[in-house]
């Protein structure tokens, strides 16, 4: 699911990096103290809430459980992106004021498109990603009789897309901090065995500090063997981005 911010003012001229628009490689040390934190222990299967972070303790940190939300917890804003049978809005939190991107998905459409292994696949995926700092964090899930609401976070700076599309091209130093984000994201996704099979611009999202957060996992694929060689055969993606080796071979791997 990509998501675009119209409601944040474009103060980018050029695409800069973090407010110090200092270059670093990323330390894989700090990337792994990040991600070794515990993952969240919510299982695949139920619709267990969670609470945010507090302020102040980092998002790494696991959030403690909390009284179950509901839809009238918030106040719905615009819509910040769409797919194909969800969609996904700018939320407030009302009685603590956090903002969310709340993606919400029909339950009728995900039943009649036989859509729920998909669904299921995401939240599963969200959840062992939650400790890693370059993906977007499932704090929350929650449903009524129509709707399943998944409590992401807010990217308020957007797709990677719109400034690609501003400048046309990033220049070296800029070229090289976000390709060290993404590479660092995808080795941690791989070294869980799994592939995203759908990353694009799109689907690269902008935080407050510029830092990459990857989402869209619908098509996510959690590949059961730890073999270097374990592959998915299925095409899946967005056809202006599939890999060599998906449209030659017909098969994609974590390597």
């Amino acid at each position: 699911m990509s998501s675009t911010n119209g409601e944040i003012e474009e103060q980018h001229a050029i695409v800069k990096t973090p407010r110090d628009s200092q270059i670093r490689k990323v330390d894989k040390k700090e990337i792994k103290s990040a991600t070794t934190t515990s993952q969240r222990p919510t299982s695949t299967g139920s619709m267990k809430t969670q609470e945010p972070s507090k302020a102040g303790q980092g998002d790494s940190t696991n959030p403690q459980q909390i009284k179950k939300k509901k839809p009238s917890d918030f106040h719905y804003g615009k819509i910040i992106g769409e797919g194909s049978y969800s969609e996904v809005v700018l939320a407030k939190d009302i009685s603590s004021g956090k903002e969310y991107a709340i993606k919400i998905l029909e339950k009728r459409h995900i039943l009649k498109e036989k859509k729920e292994k998909y669904v299921h696949r995401e939240k599963e995926v969200l959840n062992k990603l939650y400790s890693h700092p370059f993906f977007v964090k499932l704090y929350f899930t929650f449903q009524d009789s129509n709707k399943l609401y998944f409590g992401l976070s807010y990217a308020k700076n957007g797709e990677l897309l719109k400034y690609i599309n501003k400048v046309g091209s990033f220049d070296e130093k800029c070229t090289q901090f976000y390709s060290a984000e993404v590479t660092s994201a995808l080795e941690y996704l791989h070294s869980l065995g799994i592939i995203h099979r759908d990353l694009k611009p799109e689907n690269i999202l902008l935080d407050e500090d510029m830092h990459i957060k990857i989402t869209d996992f619908g098509t996510a694929k959690i590949l059961e063997s730890k073999s270097r060689e374990a592959r998915a055969n299925s095409f899946v993606g967005t056809a202006q981005y599939v890999s060599p080796e998906l449209l030659t071979n017909k098969s994609a791997c974590k390597r």
